[in-house]
């Protein structure tokens, strides 16, 4: 059977989509708490962010539970492997770094 293009793509780009999707919704999120007309007035709540990073933190350690065979040192191992593995670390690693910032929202400005 063979695989198709986009389903290679999607592999190896999934983690960084994750990633730009939690980016953009915590501070789409942060902006719709603090503007006049918000959902939630006053100081932004951590919850639905902490809940949104989880999330995204879940989704990456899945896709690198599913790419830890380019890990193995096998020699078989394929470009596409390596780059679905890596991408989901770094997209791992991304998603933890964004959102220290979030930790320390305190008020709206």
């Amino acid at each position: 059977m063979r695989e198709r293009f986009f389903g290679k793509l999607m592999r190896g780009t999934l983690p960084l989509l994750v990633w730009a999707a939690h980016f953009a919704g915590s501070y789409v999120l942060v902006a719709a708490q603090c503007s006049p007309a918000g959902f939630a007035p006053g100081n932004p709540h951590r919850l639905p962010l902490a809940l949104m990073t989880l999330v995204a933190l879940a989704v990456c350690a899945a896709l690198i539970w599913r790419a830890r065979r380019a890990f193995g040192g096998d020699e078989r191992t394929a470009l596409l492997d390596w780059a679905a593995a890596l991408t989901a670390l770094l997209a791992f690693a991304g998603i933890a770094w964004t959102s220290v910032p979030l930790w320390f929202v305190d008020s709206c400005a």
